[in-house]
């Protein structure tokens, strides 16, 4: 089941880019596995997209808080670089 978040997290990346953790509600969740990026188009005159990016980055990792178990998480990134957690799948 999905649950919508729509919040602003802090994400660390490798230096290939792909997310490594991110900190959420104060606790760090750490990615396990690997990241899954997913793209999606959008029209470039809805929402705050430009005519130079009109794709929606997403990334569907499994991550985990300290010793619990693996959940699995939709991180967006937007045009200036901000992260949001997106979807929580539980």
């Amino acid at each position: 089941m999905a649950t919508i978040v729509d919040e602003a997290v802090d994400v660390d990346l490798a230096a290939d880019g792909d997310p490594l953790a991110f900190v959420w509600q104060r606790f760090e969740h750490r990615v396990v596995g690997q990241p899954q990026a997913l793209f999606s188009r959008q029209a470039w005159w809805t929402g705050d997209s430009s005519p130079a990016r009109i794709d929606i980055e997403t990334w569907r990792v499994d991550a985990a808080r300290g010793d619990e178990e693996p959940t699995r998480y939709d991180l967006r990134r937007d045009t200036a670089g901000r992260w949001t957690l997106a979807v929580a799948w539980t």
